[in-house]
């Protein structure tokens, strides 16, 4: 058996619209940052017949997605060398990450089990870098590709339609910047619409081409501060690209709203805030009514205080983080 540990990660450039819906192709690129939790945990085995089971209800729409996600990544690794295949395996999925509340749980379970089809092909001799592992889980969820890798990830989109066209790289790994993500969830209710609804009409926005428009210099920023580490600059870009998201998704048809006035609230006392104290703290906001408050080490102390002073919501406090990892079974021993 493997087992293999992954985490959400959270976008400071979103990855909003795809070109191609079956294969999860971005119409922009994006820039994350991988975080060390909630944790998911995926243990796969051979089996005869490929099964899924989950600590957490699975629908038969999740069911038909994990199994067309295996079939995808089947037809990625062929067209690398014919000769490769991906065994039949059972999984099992143990998540800490609640899902539909903007906190990138299908990310975390997608890069999971891509991770854990690359150990088990390394056994057999077929070893993949990070790069193709990437290609794999992007085509779970486009946005698990950024979690394969630690640290601070981007992923290209490409131009064409082909299997392997985007792709996940690091910028920096999480040694570079330690920065932390209080995360504010003002309700643990799983969304109406999920995020691969909002890929598919992202386009029907009358904005949706502006904002294509702008994400190549937005996306350069965005790379530059962290190469940098100029929070300033991190926190400009970032925050008026999750504006500018939840702006195309209100205006897709149907319109999808997923922020809430908790959501306003929070990032209007958080602004306030950041300015009385001088605070490095920036805000965002996925796919949900979740706040994620990313901020540095000087700041740590003031927003977990306040983020713990809000009544009614939940409260998860990560970092920067390693991106999916191989658990080491208990037997193996490490030399020194």
């Amino acid at each position: 058996m493997i087992t293999v540990t992954s985490t959400p990660n959270i976008a400071f450039i979103k990855y909003w619209g795809n070109r191609h819906q079956e294969l999860r192709l971005p119409t922009n690129d994006s820039l994350s940052m991988t975080l060390d939790s909630p944790i998911v945990e995926v243990s796969i085995e051979e089996t005869n017949t490929f099964s899924v089971t989950s600590n957490k209800e699975l629908t038969k729409k999740d069911q038909a997605r994990l199994k067309i996600h295996r079939e995808l990544a089947h037809r990625y690794l062929t067209s690398l060398q014919p000769e490769y295949a991906l065994p039949t395996v059972s999984v099992s999925i143990t998540s800490q990450v609640p899902a539909g509340i903007g906190l990138a749980s299908s990310a975390a379970i997608f890069s999971g089990i891509t991770k854990a089809y690359a150990e088990l092909l390394a056994q057999k001799g077929v070893h993949l870098t990070n790069e193709q592992v990437s290609i794999m889980a992007r085509l779970g969820s486009g946005s698990a590709c950024r979690s394969i890798h630690g640290g601070f990830v981007a992923i290209h989109a490409g131009l064409s339609d082909s299997i392997d066209a985007a792709i996940a790289v690091q910028i920096a790994d999480e040694h570079h910047w330690k920065l932390h993500n209080v995360v504010i969830a003002p309700s643990l209710q799983e969304k109406k619409y999920g995020s691969s609804e909002g890929h598919q009409i992202a386009h029907t926005s009358p904005f949706f081409t502006e904002r294509l428009q702008k994400l190549s210099k937005r996306q350069q920023e965005c790379i530059d501060a962290i190469c940098h580490k100029d929070f300033e600059k991190l926190q400009h870009v970032t925050e008026e690209d999750a504006w500018n998201m939840h702006k195309i998704a209100e205006t897709s048809t149907p319109s999808l709203c997923y922020l809430t006035q908790e959501t306003y609230r929070i990032t209007q006392e958080v602004a306030q805030l950041r300015t009385e104290k001088h605070l490095p703290v920036l805000f965002t906001m996925d796919a949900g009514p979740t706040v994620h408050l990313i901020c540095t080490e000087e700041a740590c102390a003031d927003i977990r205080e306040y983020a713990h002073q809000q009544t009614g919501c939940a409260i998860f406090e990560t970092k920067v983080g390693t991106g999916a990892q191989r658990k080491a079974a208990k037997h193996e021993t490490w030399q020194l």
